[in-house]
């Protein structure tokens, strides 16, 4: 449960200038046939982190942290598609050493936050790198635990040009290596992903 003055915090950390500065500058430059990694999908990945974290009882300074790294873990996008993530980081260093509230470990520790989003080719989903990913890695996946799971995946197979129905044998192979990494995650997203994935064997079912 989110109490009142996590929510006063919750606030804060969305109106932090280098927060609102991406999100600014993904509305500008974002090439439009993205249709999963959008603005949105950002903004998203940034509520839904601060939720979870705030939930979990980290401390203010942590909230900004995440709230940053989930706000720029898709910036990258604006270059190319590619290794993403790692365009990504540099663009959080640099916001954050223009900005000049923020330690050298600060600013690692972000840059390391957002590699970790990479999906791993093979073993578990994700690797866990630093004490704040738990919560951004879990945020940035939570369609797999939400009700809108197919409606996400529909746009993910769009943006991808890839048939839905190779889409879906994908989704599940990735529910079967992921596992959410936070407290908050376990609690909230955890019941939905189980009934998602579910769902997910029977329409393959159904199809074969």
């Amino acid at each position: 449960m989110i109490l009142t003055e996590q929510k006063h915090v919750i606030s804060k950390v969305r109106n932090d200038p280098v927060i609102t500065s991406i999100h600014a500058l993904l509305e500008l430059s974002l090439d439009p046939s993205l249709t999963y990694h959008t603005k949105e999908h950002s903004a998203d990945v940034t509520d839904m982190a601060l939720a979870l974290g705030a939930s979990d009882e980290l401390d203010e300074h942590s909230l900004l942290l995440l709230g940053i790294a989930a706000a720029y873990h898709d910036a990258g996008f604006i270059e190319h598609r590619n290794d993403h993530e790692t365009i990504s980081a540099s663009l959080a260093e640099r916001a954050m050493e223009s900005d000049g509230r923020f330690t050298k470990n600060d600013i690692s520790l972000i840059r390391q936050m957002i590699l970790d989003t990479k999906l791993q080719s093979i073993g578990p989903s994700h690797k866990i790198n630093t004490r704040l990913s738990p919560w951004l890695i879990d945020a940035d996946l939570a369609n797999l635990g939400r009700s809108d799971f197919l409606v996400q995946t529909e746009l993910l197979a769009e943006e991808l040009n890839i048939p839905m129905d190779l889409m879906l044998h994908q989704s599940l192979a990735l529910m079967k290596r992921h596992r959410w990494h936070s407290p908050a995650g376990q609690v909230s997203l955890g019941k939905q992903k189980e009934l998602n994935k579910a769902k997910l064997l029977t329409m393959l079912k159904n199809e074969s």
